[in-house]
């Protein structure tokens, strides 16, 4: 930013009815960020809506003050939300400039109602987080360009060239009393932080630690907690700390779980799990997303969540007194459909899905059509996101590339050494 001369931006708290060089320094940030002030030249009453708005992207207190958080954020030489701005052309049309960025008009819903643009307005479109859950090494025909970094229990092969974050071999699978025993005592604590920092390699490609909890009793939550001031005083940046929350993990109540705003302050990245169907089904609809996001908003930024989401296809066995489902990747839960004959039908929801009969076992198939992406997508722009992390990388259908550049732009990992 180019600072002009007298008080310097940041130096003082900015209200509504300040004026002053770091007041047009303050300007001067907004309409880079692509916010409209016309002509104001002193805090006004466009000055403050977009203050507001910007804590508003950012998981802040909108209160139309910059203050001391604000500025904690706006300062830093690379902000966690990508947010790109476009100035309509003359004669530009909304397809055109989709195409121009290589997304779809579903990029531009935040700021475009109706598809209608004109000369001069500003569009707002965003870079998102897209990470790969690996269960193995990824395959060499692994869309690179369409990932920022990938998530593995070990190192991946050089010929990935991404960033690559750390989640330990033993985490994801440990039950409640497993993760009860490892935080127990202040020397377990301790002694579980040297195992999972022990796993982290020197190589540069390596970005950080991914603790994969999914449930953690509440009795454990101020351990939870210690565990990961200890790994945070270990990884200084540029390492990255995630950590998962949502349903499995119960929130603090006055008789115990885990301070979620604490864990906010304490990690880069915070993975909600959109849990697999406990029963035969779709996947998670778009509503029930929203409000597991919705849970976490009053205590976590936005632009720190990424949504875990399943992209494999579930083939269910409909046994007589229980179901159970299989994880299968998109092509191979395809053949089998075509190979046994499977016919289609439809659910309540009218949902597609297939079935056939094999030695008198009921089977269904659902597959991770892409239109279900793009719900998931359109959920991270309306909440303004960090992204999504695909479960698991390798099993998606793989038409759901082209639904996510639709949405967003891939974004590259910048991690701030502030």
């Amino acid at each position: 930013m180019r600072f002009l001369p007298g008080k310097k931006l940041g130096s003082r708290t900015l209200r509504f009815g300040h004026q002053g060089a770091d007041v047009r320094q303050l300007h001067e940030f907004l309409r880079l960020q692509g916010y409209d002030l016309g002509a104001e030249k002193d805090y006004g009453y466009l000055t403050k809506d977009a203050v507001a708005r910007w804590q508003r992207d950012h998981g802040l207190v909108a209160d139309g003050i910059a203050g001391k958080r604000f500025f904690a954020l706006s300062l830093r030489k690379s902000l966690p939300i990508r947010r790109r701005v476009h100035v309509v052309a003359p004669n530009e049309s909304l397809e055109q400039i989709a195409a121009m960025y290589g997304l779809g008009v579903q990029a531009f819903q935040r700021s475009s109602k109706n598809g209608l643009v004109y000369p001069g307005q500003h569009l707002v479109f965003f870079d998102r987080e897209i990470w790969g859950l690996c269960t193995q090494s990824p395959k060499g025909d692994t869309p690179r360009a369409a990932l920022t970094g990938l998530v593995c229990p070990e190192s991946p092969p050089r010929s990935a060239e991404l960033p690559w974050i750390m989640q330990p071999p033993f985490g994801e699978n440990e039950d409640v009393v497993q993760i009860h025993r490892r935080l127990k005592t202040g020397r377990r604590r301790t002694q579980t932080a040297r195992e999972l920092l022990a796993l982290l390699p020197e190589e540069p490609g390596c970005k950080g630690l991914y603790i994969p909890w999914k449930t953690v009793a509440p009795l454990d939550g101020r351990r939870y907690l210690g565990l990961l001031k200890l790994l945070r005083k270990k990884l200084k940046p540029p390492r990255m700390l995630w950590a998962q929350l949502g349903p499995g993990i119960p929130p603090w109540k006055l008789w115990g779980g885990v301070d979620y705003a604490g864990v906010n302050e304490l990690v880069d990245r915070v993975v909600l799990e959109l849990p697999a169907p406990a029963q035969p089904g779709p996947l998670l609809p778009r509503s029930s997303a929203e409000e597991l996001v919705a849970e976490l908003l009053s205590r976590v930024h936005s632009w720190k969540i990424l949504l875990l989401v399943p992209v494999y296809a579930l083939e269910w066995e409909m046994g007589e007194t229980d179901q159970k489902a299989l994880r299968l990747p998109y092509q191979t839960a395809l053949s089998r459909a075509f190979r046994h004959g499977a016919r289609l039908a439809r659910d309540e929801q009218n949902l597609a899905y297939y079935h056939y009969k094999k030695r008198g076992i009921e089977y269904h198939i659902r597959l991770p059509y892409h239109s279900y992406m793009a719900e998931m997508a359109a959920v991270a722009n309306r909440y303004n996101l960090a992204g999504l992390v695909l479960d698991a990388l390798g099993m998606e259908d793989p038409r759901i590339w082209q639904t996510l550049n639709a949405h967003f732009r891939t974004a590259s990992l910048i991690i701030s050494k502030e």
